[in-house]
């Protein structure tokens, strides 16, 4: 088998929920995300569905680093990004895309579905 382009190990993403207005506490926490695990080997796909408030969204901006995760691993080209800040950071980012679905704007009436399907590989005309 293929070496996974993305390799996800137990990912964990917790908000803590805390009580007091001086000397704030845990009292508790939303488990957004809770031990997610898998791998993605290049030319797959990956997606991530669910009922409202499951964690997707949540799931997507751990892996893009724009949420810190609580706990777990997020490789990518063999390289873990759960650490990487600044500049490495930026590099790995433009190479990873996360598409939210908006229902009010996934399809637009003035454009045919082929358009919609092939705008994107328009615009990196190096994937197709």
């Amino acid at each position: 088998m293929a070496e996974p382009i993305l390799e996800v190990r137990d990912l964990v993403k917790h908000y803590p929920l805390t009580q007091g207005v001086l000397f704030k506490r845990q009292v508790g926490a939303v488990k957004a995300v809770d031990g997610i695990s898998f791998d993605l080997v290049t030319g797959e796909t990956l997606g991530i569905v669910g009922e409202s408030g499951c964690g997707k969204s949540t799931l997507a901006k751990v892996l893009m680093s724009l949420e810190r995760a609580t706990a777990g691993r997020v490789r990518y080209k063999g390289q873990d990004i759960t650490r990487l800040s600044g500049s490495a950071l930026k590099a790995v980012r433009r190479n990873i895309q996360m598409v939210f679905q908006d229902p009010y704007t996934s399809l637009n009436p003035r454009m045919t579905v082929g358009d919609i399907i092939g705008e994107p590989f328009e615009i990196h005309p190096e994937v197709a």
